[in-house]
């Protein structure tokens, strides 16, 4: 397999353009255990205040984009793989952009 990178900056714009769906979660903490998610749902920059999210959405953070310990890149079938640290990962769809798969 070949892993291309991705640039976070990038898909950050492209998530402030509506154009990014989430097709595939991971989470991990100590009080809630881990949560997965395989649902195609729409991604956007979530506000601090937790009350104006709408379900269904995949919110990402500011930190989500810029954490030392992240990292992004495309894989070889066209999807973007967000790493934000070992606990927390996302896979991404770029609509618009047809899969090599």
């Amino acid at each position: 397999m070949t892993y291309k990178t991705f640039r976070r900056d990038r898909l950050r714009k492209l998530v402030e353009e509506g154009r990014v769906e989430a097709i595939n979660t991971y989470h991990f903490d100590d009080m809630h255990g881990e949560s997965r998610g395989t649902e195609v749902r729409p991604v956007a920059i979530g506000d601090p205040d937790w009350r104006t999210r709408k379900a269904g959405v995949c919110y990402l953070f500011d930190h989500d984009f810029t954490a030392k310990s992240g990292a992004c890149w495309e894989n070889a079938n066209g999807t973007i793989t967000l790493t934000v640290h070992s606990n927390s990962n996302y896979t991404f769809r770029i609509k618009g952009k047809e899969p090599l798969s």
